[in-house]
């Protein structure tokens, strides 16, 4: 692990809790905290997530349990680059979380110079560094058409209570059959079902309608049939107690991770990317693939359809010569 300067720490006692909904990382309100302000600024609950646990990572790198007790306006240039070289080092962070870690990190400088804690030249420095990370391929599990329909088989088909399987197919149903984020899934209200799509409320609070097949349309359907709501303001989906009683209170995003490990499927994330790679393979135009998940570039969408290495191999075959 590197060595930082002991200038860069101190122990704060007069911090008071502005949200402990996460476990792991608990966030102090204090005005004068260029943390704080950071996520102030952030939209959505998902980013503040992140954010969080990206900085309690980044202080077990430098050596410290808490977040508070970096001296953020004691950053310099010589901080920022011993600390990405102890990000590199680990050997276990991909290039682009390195570089995730890093940006947060010069989000915190920013708030921090905004704040008084650091002259222009020491910021202007710490954002001038680049990350020279290179970059990987990482593998995910994607499922197929046949996949698909076995998953949701195995849903239909477990000994569990009714309203239990009624809302985990649904769930998985969109999942699978409209490419949500997992955190998109649980944030819909029921009044965002229509007929052919469900509004969809994404990243950077931008809205988009996503088309949605019948058979989509008609899992949900057999939810809502046992899902009695009180009004269409209400949560999609919402938690089950053991004994089946639902309860008015929408599920989390880390429900949909559990509601995976339950069924031996892939992460929610290679769910949405196995329904844009079925999209593609079936001749789905790679514009209207980008619009349905919701990203800003193609190029984003192009990360996310896998072309199998038999295609590639097939494609140098058929064309080089």
């Amino acid at each position: 692990m590197a060595r930082f300067a002991k200038e860069l720490f101190e122990e704060r006692h007069d911090l008071v809790v502005a949200n402990s909904r996460y476990k792991k990382t608990v966030i102090y309100k204090d005005l004068k905290c260029p943390i704080y302000n950071y996520l102030l600024s952030l939209n959505s609950e998902s980013s503040k997530h992140t954010v969080s646990r990206v900085l309690q990572t980044v202080a077990r790198h430098m050596g410290r349990e808490s977040i508070y007790e970096i001296k953020w306006g004691n950053f310099n240039s010589v901080t920022i680059n011993a600390l990405i070289d102890s990000l590199k080092s680990n050997g276990n962070y991909a290039p682009n979380t390195i570089t995730l870690y890093i940006s947060v990190v010069k989000q915190i400088v920013e708030h921090a110079y905004f704040l008084g804690h650091m002259s222009t030249r020491q910021r202007d420095a710490i954002k001038s560094k680049k990350v020279k990370t290179g970059s990987r391929t990482k593998d995910y599990e994607l499922l197929d058409h046949e996949d698909v329909n076995a998953l949701l088989s195995k849903i239909d088909e477990k000994r569990q209570k009714y309203v239990v399987k009624c809302r985990d197919y649904a769930i998985f149903s969109i999942l699978l059959r409209c490419g949500l984020r997992r955190e998109e899934v649980t944030n819909l209200k029921v009044s965002d079902v229509k007929e052919k799509a469900i509004r969809v409320i994404g990243k950077g609070n931008k809205e988009r309608k996503v088309a949605m097949h019948p058979v989509v349309l008609e899992a949900i359907n057999k939810w809502l049939a046992v899902y009695s709501y009180s009004n269409k303001s209400k949560p999609l989906f919402v938690r089950i107690l053991k004994g089946g009683h639902i309860q008015n209170e929408k599920l989390s995003a880390d429900a949909i991770f559990k509601l995976c490990n339950k069924y031996d499927a892939p992460a929610p994330h290679s769910l949405r990317r196995s329904f844009a790679t079925n999209l593609y393979k079936n001749g789905a135009n790679i514009k209207n693939i980008s619009l349905l998940l919701g990203h800003n570039n193609i190029s984003t969408t192009e990360i996310y359809v896998r072309r199998d290495d038999e295609d590639l191999y097939n494609e140098v075959i058929d064309n080089l010569l």
